[in-house]
């Protein structure tokens, strides 16, 4: 545990701009450096960067709340102000303090941009692990029936949260976003809604699908609720070719999570079966659809890479390391991956029939005996495997390079070498699961954002902006938008901790 503290500490690095805080704990609300550091990124009509200023929060942590909070009360009416230092007082206090979240929304008086904001908050963060009391209310608030856009973000919201779909009303809404919506977070519908839902000429039904479908794949993941959809995944992927790739997406997603995908099939595309690697239950799929070597046409293919050291024989893996390290900028990820499945031991495709212990220091010696690719990542490798860690050149990345010198003074664990592994493929975004995160994240975005102009310009610019979907309650062009665009952009990017539902296995 003090290693895991001590590694945690040593690998923060000060972000651009960042400042240091010398005392320990809560940062004073009367803290005039860095009041006038959030002011000027914030707020500041000459230097202003939302970015840089949440991403300051975002480092600094759950000190600075208290300068957050106090600025945000200060704001007065100024809305546009207050959202933006609503979003950096979360970002700073994260799912640990939802408490001070709560207390906002508990007030009557709370505006409606800020209980969206709030929700999408929420929506794009982690799963929570306790259960929030009328959760439905408190999110809504005083408006018993309340605007689509605020709908959308509570049920959206309510997917985080343990038995937040309880409190919540049936959706008697024939809305495609809010049937989207309550569909993924598995509210209460009519039968009958349901079955008009899947006729595919209605306006929109696509993002009904989607979130029918990626509602029921993340709840299988999170709580092991069977599925009932499986046949409606694979219609859309064998009857349905001509439906938007969004759909496809989600369809191959609940197959894979669910151990549902029919081998006998062809191969899907790249960009499907890239996310079919994200679920360790379909690796029979994987054994028979990843290629041996990297095919040039593939697109991004870093996260094949990963997946193929992960899942695939080790010896097979071993035996095409240069083919597939000759770029290095792929070469680093496989490395890492390898790492990670090598410090742990599971080294077979099918670990439950082989004898661990033998296979192990056979697998161990085989990699040792080895002429590993000339990338300074392939030092964990060797360091995985028993062998001697040797110093050599920096790995371009400052948390690889923080563990390269803890092992070389003995100072670190593998299991905790595994969690700074898994956290640096998430950052680089060649970890399976950033998949299934961006899809739900995707949807978030087509509901709530993709029917303003600022959106709308940005995500669908080839779609005109009378067939987007838009969500009823705010103006296109209301300033909301191009704050929450700029946050979902910030957002945007995998940062550790990697979210415990996205976890390899």
């Amino acid at each position: 545990m003090f290693v895991l503290i001590g590694l945690s500490c040593g690998l923060a690095q000060p972000a651009l701009g960042q400042l240091l805080i010398e005392d320990v704990g809560a940062v004073s609300a009367r803290n005039a450096v860095i009041k006038e550091r959030f002011t000027k990124l914030l707020l500041s009509a000459s230097d202003q960067d939302w970015h840089a200023g949440w991403g300051l929060a975002r480092n600094l942590g759950r000190p600075v709340t208290p300068v957050l909070w106090e600025m945000f009360a200060s704001e007065g009416a100024n809305v546009d102000r207050r959202l933006v230092l609503l979003i950096a007082a979360v970002l700073a206090g994260g799912p640990s303090e939802d408490e001070r979240l709560f207390e906002l929304l508990r007030q009557r008086d709370s505006m409606l941009r800020e209980r969206i904001t709030a929700g999408m908050l929420m929506a794009l963060g982690p799963r929570r692990s306790r259960s929030v009391k009328n959760f439905w209310g408190l999110v809504v608030g005083p408006n018993q029936e309340p605007e689509t856009l605020l709908g959308l973000a509570v049920r959206l919201a309510s997917t985080r949260f343990p038995d937040a779909a309880k409190s919540a009303p049936m959706t008697l809404s024939d809305d495609p976003g809010i049937v989207a919506a309550s569909a993924f977070a598995g509210l209460r519908m009519s039968a009958a809604q349901q079955k008009s839902l899947w006729r595919s000429e209605r306006r929109h039904a696509d993002l009904f699908l989607r979130g029918a479908l990626l509602g029921e794949g993340w709840r299988f993941g999170i709580d092991g609720k069977a599925a009932s959809l499986t046949d409606r995944a694979i219609d859309i992927l064998s009857k349905q070719s001509g439906r938007l790739p969004s759909s496809r997406a989600a369809a191959i997603l609940l197959l894979a999570r669910t151990g549902s995908l029919d081998l006998a099939q062809d191969r899907p595309e790249w960009s499907l079966l890239q996310l079919v690697v994200s679920q360790p239950v379909s690796r029979p799929a994987l054994n028979a659809w990843l290629p041996l070597v990297p095919l040039a046409l593939v697109p991004n293919p870093r996260k094949l890479a990963v997946a193929y050291a992960l899942y695939l024989p080790v010896a097979e893996t071993l035996k095409s390391l240069r083919d597939w390290a000759a770029d290095p900028v792929i070469g680093r990820d496989l490395a890492v991956a390898l790492a990670f499945r090598l410090a742990a031991g599971d080294l077979s495709a099918n670990p439950k029939s082989d004898p661990p212990a033998l296979l192990l220091a056979a697998k161990r010696r085989e990699v040792l005996s080895m002429d590993l690719p000339d990338l300074p990542e392939f030092r964990f490798v060797t360091w995985a495997c028993g062998g001697e860690f040797i110093s050599g050149s920096n790995c371009d990345d400052p948390e690889l390079d923080q563990l390269a010198a803890l092992i070389a003074d003995g100072r670190v664990s593998r299991s905790v070498a595994r969690t700074v592994f898994e956290k640096v493929l998430w950052r680089w975004g060649s970890h399976p699961g950033t998949g299934p995160w961006q899809q739900e994240r995707l949807l978030v975005r087509d509901l709530m954002l993709v029917g303003s102009r600022q959106g709308g310009g940005l995500y669908q610019p080839q779609i005109p902006s009378v067939q987007r979907y838009v969500a009823t309650g705010l103006d296109r062009s209301d300033t909301f938008f191009t704050i929450a665009v700029s946050m979902f952009e910030f957002l945007g990017r995998p940062v550790g901790p990697v979210p415990p539902e996205y976890r390899m296995r």
